[in-house]
């Protein structure tokens, strides 16, 4: 029993070197939109005027070495009420650095489902 104890524990903590660490500033690759991981949120800012467009509490979902995706939960006002929507995103790490963002879900602005990627790098500070 020990033993079985010891292999799930080793487990655990090899499965967290897996993990993708999304801390930190990203650009998409046009240029226009970037991403600011927090420890448990996502911030959407227009780039060259770091004007606010969305705002999303992130609950982790599902992780291994490769995609990270969360239910992203998002609070706006809509015809003066606080209103709250909840979108699936999903990070996918490519190569030389780079991550593809997928988002899929119902826009705040718009009344029908959307589903968005954005290939983005992240940014050195």
């Amino acid at each position: 029993m020990k033993k079985l104890l010891l292999l799930f524990l080793l487990m655990c903590c090899s499965y967290e070197l897996y993990a993708t660490d999304l801390s930190g500033k990203y650009i998409s690759q046009s240029g226009e939109l970037m991403f600011r991981f927090t420890a448990d949120s996502l911030y959407i800012d227009i780039a060259q005027s770091q004007r606010n467009i969305s705002a999303f509490k992130l609950v982790r979902n599902l992780e291994d070495k490769k995609a990270t995706s969360f239910n992203a939960f998002e609070s706006y006002m809509e015809n003066g009420r606080e209103t709250y929507r909840e979108v699936f995103i999903r990070v996918t790490k490519l190569k030389n650095k780079k991550y593809l963002l997928e988002y899929f879900g119902k826009d705040k602005d718009r009344d029908y489902n959307s589903n968005e990627r954005y290939t983005i790098k992240q940014i050195e500070e």
